[in-house]
């Protein structure tokens, strides 16, 4: 008897303590006037972003030894495709300048280059709603007026920034 509660215990320890995933990544913006071009940084975790690679490439993996060039090829294409960006209903252009590692991290660069005196941006995070139901994407915007932070999930994936 006593075997057996110490079991179920255990049971029990090692079910509670199964660690909920969370679905998040986080977008950082930054306004650069003078140069009137926006600086992004999207943090993702690799484990995630790996999986949504593999839809193209199953054999695909993201680690520092594997084929980057395919990789930064494939990443900046797939990224262009669920982050948008709009200033004043014109579609900008992303960059992908590239990414790196940090423990369970991949932290990616984008640049787009706004057009003359653009009065409104609109932004769209799509990243892994295809991939996971209670996927969010959290957007910090710095611009003129200071830091603003937006929460995006499938019901509600865009925002719009007066600048």
């Amino acid at each position: 008897m006593r075997s057996t509660l110490i079991l179920m215990f255990c049971a029990f320890l090692l079910s509670s303590s199964t660690s909920h995933k969370y679905y998040v990544s986080t977008t950082e913006i930054e306004y650069k006037v003078e140069q009137n071009r926006l600086q992004i940084t999207l943090q993702l975790f690799i484990d995630d972003a790996e999986l949504m690679l593999q839809q193209i490439d199953p054999n695909l993996r993201l680690d520092p030894d594997f084929d980057s060039d395919k990789v930064n090829f494939l990443l900046g294409s797939e990224l262009t495709k669920v982050l948008t960006f709009s200033a004043d209903n014109n579609d900008l252009d992303l960059s992908f300048l590239g990414k790196e590692y940090k423990n369970d991290i991949m932290k990616c660069y984008i640049e787009a280059d706004l057009f003359e005196e653009t009065q409104e941006l609109k932004i769209s995070n799509t990243i892994f709603f295809t991939l996971f139901d209670e996927q969010q994407n959290i957007i910090h915007f710095k611009g003129p007026q200071g830091r603003k932070s937006f929460l995006l999930h499938s019901k509600s994936s865009s925002i719009k920034i007066q600048l």
